[in-house]
């Protein structure tokens, strides 16, 4: 059974007014970020999420019903999340990539051979929930879920210089008003499971940058490359 439809009435009155409002087009171009140097490090590889998140049957068998066959998640959503990760850090002025990494490998190998290629850091994420929508932009029978964990490491010493986590499931606007901000953001539309991800991927790249960012000198090239 899909989500009570009375608060898209809401949503309809809110796209009524921005429709009357009259948009201001910028006549500057968007600056580009200011390089930034994040912690010790001034390149960082992204390497795909580790996956330990249940299969999501429930989605894939409701796309079977519908005549597409859907591949586990796991294979390919781990290397879009990776890529999702490292455009967050470019906004920010982040040098980061998304890489690709030998699986066989142990984690503290792939590590040292993303040292060798000269990456200063690397960030490693965690995904333990990843539930799909099942529905539409405006009509879900389930709502996008995901959950991740991330650490930012020094790949020179093994240092953790920072973690986060991310947890969310969206609501409609009508069991949880404190979602407003996000709600607008999204466009009052039931997003998937990737685009959920990248919020969580853009406030914990803020916090971040926050914590240790700072604009990057000539003199970090120079020691890091």
């Amino acid at each position: 059974m899909g989500y009570p439809t009375r608060v898209w009435l809401l949503v309809v009155l809110i796209s009524l007014v921005s429709a009357c409002t009259p948009a201001r087009e910028s006549t500057k171009p968007s600056k580009p970020a200011v390089p930034v140097t994040l912690f010790s490090c001034r390149e960082v590889a992204v390497p795909p999420f580790d996956w330990v998140a249940p299969e999501d049957t429930v989605y894939m068998e409701s796309e079977r019903e519908k005549g597409r066959d859907v591949p586990p998640l796991a294979s390919f959503a781990g290397p879009d999340l990776a890529r999702r990760m490292a455009v967050s850090l470019k906004e920010k002025g982040v040098d980061a990539t998304a890489v690709s990494v030998n699986d066989t490998d142990s984690l503290q190998d792939q590590v040292y051979a993303l040292a060798e290629q000269g990456y200063g850091c690397v960030i490693l994420g965690r995904v333990e929930r990843y539930e799909e929508r099942i529905g539409s932009d405006w009509s879900v029978n389930r709502p996008a879920s995901v959950a991740f964990k991330m650490i930012l490491m020094d790949t020179a010493t093994g240092r953790v210089l920072w973690k986060g986590s991310f947890d969310e499931s969206q609501q409609p606007l009508s069991e949880n008003l404190l979602t407003f901000k996000r709600f607008v953001s999204r466009k009052a539309r039931w997003v998937t499971a990737a685009d959920l991800s990248e919020t969580g991927f853009k406030g914990l790249v803020d916090s971040m940058v926050q914590l240790g960012g700072r604009p990057r000198s000539v003199a970090d090239g120079e020691q890091e490359r």
